[in-house]
């Protein structure tokens, strides 16, 4: 029986190879293991042992199609199920998980608003590849929402994760990339669209790298983008978000770094898009998991007050939200660009036409007059 077992096991194989190099999509290669030769006894083992299984096979029983009203029952119970599904934002589990001071630090910001009866507020994230948006948003709310890992290909849809607590909803959106090599990245910018349409922004967050240690053409052409794309009101409420805060500056003490650092990209912005009016307060970030801690266990960054990074950054969100006044709504349908060749330069036209109708007609009108009174006009 243990010889036959083992020819019925070379058996089956032989069969399921066949098998595997009928489904055209698992394309199947031989190791090169060889068979030893079947006896005419073993052959007739091998047919008894066919027939058992064809006998099993037909004994089984088939599967039946679903009647009609079995599927429309299927159907009900599966609304029923998602009906009883809470709707809206889930609860915010994460904060929960949160050192005990930092929660009393984001209730006590976040009542800020709730004391002026905001009970929501959304924040946008953009920025260039790699920046820190995914692993920021993972941070704040403290719960792994966004896939955020090195060298790992960013998605092209945006991703908005929206919690509640204490009758207060907070909504992060993440959006792509917004570079495509060095130019920048038209479905990264369509996506930030898709991200904020039929919604009201309170914050924008504009996300670099610490340790990025100068401002190039490409992000100049990404901080004119988002004006062209969703007008300068975008600005007025962007928050610059500074990852990799661990950093440990060589030349110059943490405190002076950062803030040389902030002013850097803030000035090339105010520039770049002529708007010196703009504030862009900033927030530093540290998302590792080797960022220190103090006694309480909240997340610390290596300046001299030893700041709790995430109460600091959520108030720093909430400073921006509270000051100004009414959310931003992004339509679609509306022409930003400031470089529209229908809107450039139109304030000009009624001064230009006021130019030529009380100042250069009246002149060529005299110059006229006086050449027919000498005797000149109308002379070849």
């Amino acid at each position: 029986r243990g010889v036959r077992g083992d020819f019925a096991s070379a058996r089956r194989h032989r069969r399921t190879t066949q098998t595997k190099m009928a489904e055209p999509q698992e394309e199947y290669e031989e190791d090169g293991e060889e068979y030893e030769e079947v006896t005419d006894e073993e052959e007739e083992y091998e047919e008894e042992e066919e027939e058992e299984d064809d006998e099993e096979e037909a004994a089984a029983p088939a599967p039946q199609a679903m009647t009609p009203q079995a599927a429309m029952l299927q159907a009900m119970q599966q609304a029923q199920a998602q009906a009883q599904q809470p709707v809206g934002p889930k609860e915010w589990a994460g904060l929960k998980d949160m050192p005990a001071k930092t929660q009393a630090s984001l209730n006590e910001v976040l009542s800020r608003m709730t004391s002026k009866g905001q009970t929501e507020m959304t924040v946008v994230f953009v920025g260039k590849q790699g920046a820190g948006k995914s692993s920021t948003l993972n941070s704040v709310l403290n719960e792994r929402v966004a896939a955020a890992a090195p060298f790992q290909p960013e998605t092209l849809r945006p991703l908005l994760a929206s919690r509640r607590a204490a009758g207060f909803t907070i909504s992060l959106l993440d959006t792509p990339g917004l570079l495509e090599g060095d130019s920048v990245s038209q479905r990264g910018m369509s996506s930030v669209k898709l991200a904020m349409k039929d919604r009201k922004v309170h914050a924008v967050v504009y996300m670099d790298r610490l340790d990025s240690w100068r401002v190039d053409n490409s992000d100049r052409a990404v901080f004119k983008a988002l004006a062209d794309n969703f007008g300068m009101d975008i600005w007025e409420r962007t928050v610059l978000g500074f990852s990799h805060g661990q950093l440990s500056p060589t030349q110059l003490p943490y405190d002076q770094f950062v803030e040389a650092r902030a002013n850097e990209l803030r000035s090339a912005i105010r520039g770049t898009l002529n708007a010196p009016h703009l504030e862009l307060p900033h927030a530093v970030i540290e998302n590792g998991s080797r960022c220190a801690t103090n006694s309480d266990g909240e997340k610390v960054l290596p300046d001299k007050e030893r700041t709790a990074w995430v109460p600091k950054f959520v108030s720093t969100l909430v400073d921006v939200a509270t000051r100004v006044l009414d959310p931003m709504e992004f339509d679609e349908q509306k022409t930003y660009s400031r470089d529209d060749p229908n809107k450039k330069r139109r304030l000009l036209i009624l001064p230009m036409l006021a130019l030529q109708v009380f100042v250069l007609r009246p002149f060529i009108t005299n110059l006229i007059r006086a050449d027919i009174k000498k005797g000149k006009g109308g002379r070849v």
